[in-house]
Formats: C-alpha cells, structure tokens, sequence
C-alpha cells in the first residue's frame, strides 16, 4: 500500500463517513415525536369509523372510539381469537377484527410483528365488535352496524405465488338504501422486529409505497411523509430493516393514501358505496405481512423485493446478495461465501491491481528524484509542482495510478454493507467458531483487529516516506480502519480481513516482478 494509495484510502474514508451522515439526514430527518402518537392515530381511525357508521350508529362509534385507550395490551390479547395465518400464530380482537398479534417463526425465535395490540394490524370499523363464523372454512368474522349493514371479513390464505388476500364484504338486508363509507383499513402504528433490532427499529421504519413502471423503467420506491399520497402506486407498506407489512388495493376503490408518525402508520380509506336493499359489494386486498427475504419476495413478481434497502448502489447490492446466495448454495457457509466472493472480485479486478501495483513501483523508483527536487524548489511551491509533472510526463508515471483499485472497491464495500445490514438471508447465519450473525459486529472484536494487524504489516511492505506527516499517516490508518471496522457487520469486516490478505500475497508475489530493487 504505497503513500498515493493510502492518501486515497484516507480521501475514501472521509467520503464514506461524510456520505453516511449524509444520506441519514436525508433519509431520517430527526422529527419531534408528539406525546402520544398512538393515542392521536387512534382518535383519528375512531373518527373515520363514525363517519362510515352513518348517522343510525354515529352515537355507538362515539361511544366506542374511546374505548380502544382504556385497554392494555395484555387485556386485549386474552380478549383476541387465535387463528392460523399460513403458519404464523396470530390473534384477532373483536373490535375491528384487526390481528391483536402475529407471531412469526424464525431460525432464531418467535418475533412479534404487532407492535401495538391495542391499535392492531388491518383493523377495520374499530367501534364495532365482530364475532368469529365456526362455520366458514377460512378465518371469518361479522359484525353488525345499528343501521342494519352486515359487515364480513376474511383472511384469505395465498398459495404458491399468489398473496394472501383480507376480504371485506358487506351486504344490506334492509328494505332502504344504505351508505357504506368511509370506512379505513390500518397498518401500524409502528411494526414489530427481532430483539436485536428494537433499539434502531424506530429510526429505520418507514411508510412507503412503489410507484408502477413507466416508460421501461421500473417503478421507485419512495418513503411517505405524513398526509395524503394520491399515488398510483404497485404497493404501500409499513416497513423496517427486516420485517414488512405492505397493501395491494384496487386504488379505484381507495381514496389517497394517508401515511402519519412516527410512529409509521398507513391508513387506506374506501370510497364511499350506496348498497340498494338486498344488494352486496366487496372489496379484495391483497397484503404481505412477514419477512424480507429477497428470494422470497421475488418470487410474487410484485416488487416486493423493492422494499428491500440496499443504499445508492442498488443494483450492485443486489447483484452482491445474488452472488452469495449462489455460492452458499454450493459451498454451505454464508462466512466461507464471502470469502469467495471476495476472491472472485479479487480476480475480476486483479488487471486493474496489476496496474495499480506496477504505478506504485514505478512512483517509487522516482522517490529519490522527487527528493532532489523538492529540495532544489523547497521556496518555490508552484515550481516545484510544474517540475513534477514533468518528470511523471517524462516517465510514464501516474501519481493516482495506485489509487483505481481502491476507489472502485468503493461502490462494492458500500453494496456489500447494504446487502450484510439490510439482507433477512444474512440475518441470524454465522461463519465459524464464535461468529454466530454476520449480520451483527463480531462480538469479541477479533476479527476488526487482526484485520488492523494485517494492514499494519502490509504497510510495511512499503519503504518509509520520506515526508513526516505521511510516515505518521501510514502508522495511523490501520488504527483508524480498526476503530471504524469494530462496530461493523463481521460478514463486512471477513470481506475487507480476505481483501487485505489476498492483497497482501498479490502484492508479495509480484513486488520482486515489478520493482527488483526494494
């Protein structure tokens, strides 16, 4: 690693830190939390539940929409039916039918993905009281309104490559005409994640929706501030880093879609029907509600897989996971399937490091005439400048020949970093011994500092500098990356640890090649 090299790697690491704080301002802008989030989304869903009562039931949804407060999360959960969700635990609360818990299985544990069981998931008509059908096949549950509407609604399993659907039926047995609307359909606020991930789960949840392709292009996923979004959009979800809760609706049948928080919260709201007596209306809705795993998501062909973040450098992010999930597939080990990712990049930009290394050896052959004539123009600074450039015209050098390397393994470490932190496949797998997530940092730092070590003794590959300041550099920029690597993703610091070490024997194997004399 020679000084030119080394002043590219410290421009680098002021540009990562920079770009990270950065794109975390604009992404998570700090937002004043109000006192009670949750209290005022729930006044606000009450309100649009009387709305869609009418005026026959407008005194029982008052009465109703304070009651949701007064109960605990534990007193509505013994109140909530358990129903099976394709394998996820849930339970519903009679009030609204909204799923009060929905417990996922993982390799790692049960999470729950309600963060709230008093406001639930896909609530619907909260000032009402629904009763389970025994009868139906699927999970079903009725209600009705004082003004004589039957409300029905069913959690309707998927199959394969089809989602599965909340359908939501009403029906006017009455002899007049009855007003059906607005009622509202919620996520959130807020959704639940793994323990690990409580702590940043509030900085990193989102409300977001894909806008549908246009012209070629895919659609882009775009985070919602809080108010109303007439879209169109493909989807609109609650997300965050590993878990999503996203909406399909026919958005002729929704008005705009309205996104609050914090906590994240979505609400969809139908456009008001008028049911003739006898007649009946339904709407469908698709929803996903578990985890973000990129295969698993793709596979709907919905791009789903879009909520997944993988920073600015999305497509290469992708292709990174893409290319792991294939070696794992043959080699067993997510570790050991970074490890040959990081060789088969090694090999793909080893024309590149051939180049860079010869640049390096060539700028060190020019040392001893650099010295002179900083020495000779040591009072006259833009002399000396113009005599250096002379002498890289008249010998072929490139001073920045040996930093291309390092400024394209840029983009990849930035990818790769977004596909170990962000990636549901990464989360929970280890390497070996005491590496059991490389999604989290190694928990005994070992890795982070023989990572240092190494880069401390592939300096020394180098002869000394002759300028002070970068003789101190040379000796600080390992402890800088090691202190910088300590609370990164193990998986991450494995990938620079082998890109270090392969770069170490390319670098030994071809120093006597390219510069005999050192």
């Amino acid at each position: 690693m020679d000084r030119n090299l080394l002043l590219a790697v410290a421009l680098s690491v002021a540009v990562y830190a920079g770009w990270f704080g950065f794109v975390d301002k604009r992404i998570n802008p700090p937002v004043a939390h109000p006192a009670s989030a949750t209290a005022a989304y729930a006044g606000a869903a009450a309100a649009s539940g009387a709305a869609a009562s009418g005026p026959a039931s407008a005194s029982s949804s008052a009465a109703g929409a304070a009651t949701p407060d007064a109960r605990d999360g534990a007193s509505v959960l013994a109140a909530s039916m358990p129903v099976d969700l394709g394998g996820a635990q849930a339970r519903v609360d009679p009030r609204g039918a909204a799923l009060s818990s929905v417990l996922e299985i993982e390799p790692l544990g049960r999470v729950e993905l309600v963060a709230d069981a008093r406001e639930g998931m896909f609530s619907t008509w909260p000032e009402l009281t629904f009763h389970r059908d025994d009868k139906a096949a699927e999970p079903t549950f009725t209600a009705a309104r004082a003004d004589g509407l039957q409300i029905e609604k069913q959690f309707l399993p998927g199959q394969g490559t089809v989602l599965p659907r909340l359908r939501l039926s009403v029906r006017n047995p009455t002899r007049r005409a009855l007003d059906v609307g607005p009622w509202t359909l919620s996520v959130g606020p807020g959704l639940g994640t793994i323990a690990t991930e409580q702590k940043e789960n509030a900085k990193v949840s989102r409300v977001i929706g894909l806008t549908p392709e246009a012209g070629g292009l895919h659609g882009r996923v775009e985070k919602l501030k809080p108010g109303a979004h007439p879209g169109p959009y493909r989807w609109v979800a609650v997300d965050n880093r590993y878990f999503l809760a996203a909406l399909l609706p026919n958005q002729d049948q929704f008005a705009p879609v309205e996104a609050a928080g914090p906590p994240p919260t979505l609400t969809l709201t139908a456009k008001p029907v008028t049911l003739s007596p006898g007649a009946s209306f339904t709407w469908d809705v698709p929803y996903y509600l578990g985890s973000k795993g990129e295969a698993w998501l793709s596979r709907y062909g919905l791009g789903l897989e879009r909520s997944i973040d993988f920073g600015f450098f999305a497509q290469l992010g992708r292709g990174m996971l893409t290319a792991l999930i294939w070696l794992h597939a043959r080699i067993g080990n997510w570790g050991w399937s970074i490890i040959a990712l990081t060789m088969l990049l090694q090999l793909i930009l080893s024309p590149l490091t051939y180049k860079s290394l010869k640049a390096a050896a060539a700028m060190r052959t020019l040392q001893p005439q650099i010295a002179r004539l900083q020495e000779r123009y040591k009072d006259d600074p833009s002399k000396l400048n113009g005599e250096m450039m002379a002498l890289y015209k008249k010998e072929g050098a490139n001073p920045l020949g040996g930093c291309l390397p390092m400024v394209l393994q840029m983009p990849i470490f930035l990818a790769l970093y977004n596909a170990l932190r962000n990636s549901w496949e990464l989360h929970g797998v280890g390497w070996m011994f005491w590496i059991r997530d490389l999604s989290a940092k190694d928990p005994y730092y070992v890795l982070p500092l023989v990572m240092g070590g190494l880069m401390f003794a592939q300096s020394k590959l180098n002869p000394p500098a002759g300028d002070p300041t970068q003789q101190q550099m040379m000796m600080f920029m390992p402890v800088i990356f090691t202190v910088m690597f300590l609370n990164f993703p193990s998986g991450l610091v494995l990938y620079w640890l082998t890109n270090s070490l392969v770069s170490t024997v390319l670098q030994l194997s071809l120093r006597n090649r390219l510069n005999p004399a050192t």
